[in-house]
């Protein structure tokens, strides 16, 4: 082969690569990055994929990856919550309250009623009455903080009825319910997005709102009910740490918010919605549970933690934001 042709050749490879580098990065990344921590994280300590510890990170990381999935729809219409750790707070305090006195399952039904209750405001107040969806959550969160308080008079609620637990601590031949419930969630809401009319309609009003709404879609509708959604996800997650710990108070978990978004954020689901999938998610999830549950097995200082995951959200989000300019201009 002559020099000529060889020079034209690199030319037409060249150009190739550039354009598909990026967009492969931003689609197969997140994955090259989980796989390399679980080698870091093993290499360091074998235990990490024992299945006694893949069954705890699993009971352990549920209620904040069953909330991840509702946040997923509410970010890819474009949507936030922001007051998702105090609505997780009542929904537990509500499992718990019920729970000291009705059957175990009424307690549950009942704080996911409650958890879609606030989740139906909260998608009113965004999609109908048209508030900004920060500040509709902000303060809606500040109501279910004080609802929570008011009912709790800041004390726990203990539940000594061993049945209570068999949501969050019940095992199936050492896997946790709370883990297949997890493992559920991922895989069902996932079809749903990838393959339904409705996860046409989530991706669509996220990419363009006004759009859809000039082509007759209900957009109203579809932003409101992801925020139904989000809210039973809610009162599930509430329910199974109120079932680990036989007990609820207001402010369970402040920082479980955090948690929540930084998942969704590292799986690479796009704040500005529409651009995102429920197995990105499931690997943001990975990601975040195996720097927890890692830096315990390598017996680093958990104060780290936040340190990293902070770093995390701002490196993802600028690398997302980079890799979305590179591919916008070829």
């Amino acid at each position: 082969m002559s020099q000529v042709q060889q020079d034209k050749m690199t030319t037409a490879v060249t150009p190739s690569l550039g354009k598909f580098l990026p967009t492969l990065i931003r689609v197969y990344g997140i994955i090259a990055t989980f796989v390399l921590l679980l080698a870091i994280v093993t290499i360091g300590n074998p235990a990490f994929l024992s299945l006694h510890n893949i069954f705890n990170i699993l009971s352990q990381w549920a209620p904040a990856g069953i909330m991840a999935v509702g946040m997923t729809f509410v970010i890819l219409t474009g949507g936030f919550d922001l007051s998702v750790a105090s609505g997780y707070s009542l929904c537990a305090v509500i499992a718990a309250y019920v729970g000291q006195t009705q059957d175990p399952t009424l307690s549950f039904v009942a704080a996911i009623a409650a958890g879609l209750l606030f989740g139906l405001i909260n998608g009113v107040l965004v999609a109908v009455v048209r508030i900004n969806p920060f500040i509709t959550t902000v303060g809606t969160g500040f109501m279910l903080n004080g609802v929570a308080l008011v009912l709790t008079q800041n004390a726990a609620f203990i539940v000594s009825n061993p049945d209570f637990a068999f949501l969050g601590a019940g095992r199936w031949h050492g896997v946790p319910y709370s883990g297949m419930l997890l493992i559920g969630f991922l895989i069902f809401f996932g079809f749903v997005l990838a393959f339904t009319v409705y996860g046409e309609a989530i991706y669509s009003v996220g990419g363009n709102y006004e759009a859809s709404w000039l082509s007759g879609m209900r957009v109203r509708t579809t932003v409101a009910s992801t925020y139904v959604l989000l809210g039973g996800c809610v009162g599930i997650a509430g329910s199974i740490t109120a079932s680990q710990l036989n007990s609820a108070q207001s402010n369970l978990d402040p920082a479980i918010i955090f948690d929540v978004l930084t998942i969704v954020v590292v799986g690479g689901t796009s704040l500005a919605g529409g651009s995102g999938a429920m197995w990105r998610t499931a690997v943001g999830l990975g990601i975040i549970a195996t720097i927890s549950n890692g830096f315990v097995l390598l017996d680093i200082s958990p104060y780290y933690q936040d340190i990293i995951k902070g770093g995390i959200i701002v490196g993802a989000l600028a690398l997302d934001m980079g890799l979305m300019r590179l591919i916008s201009r070829k």
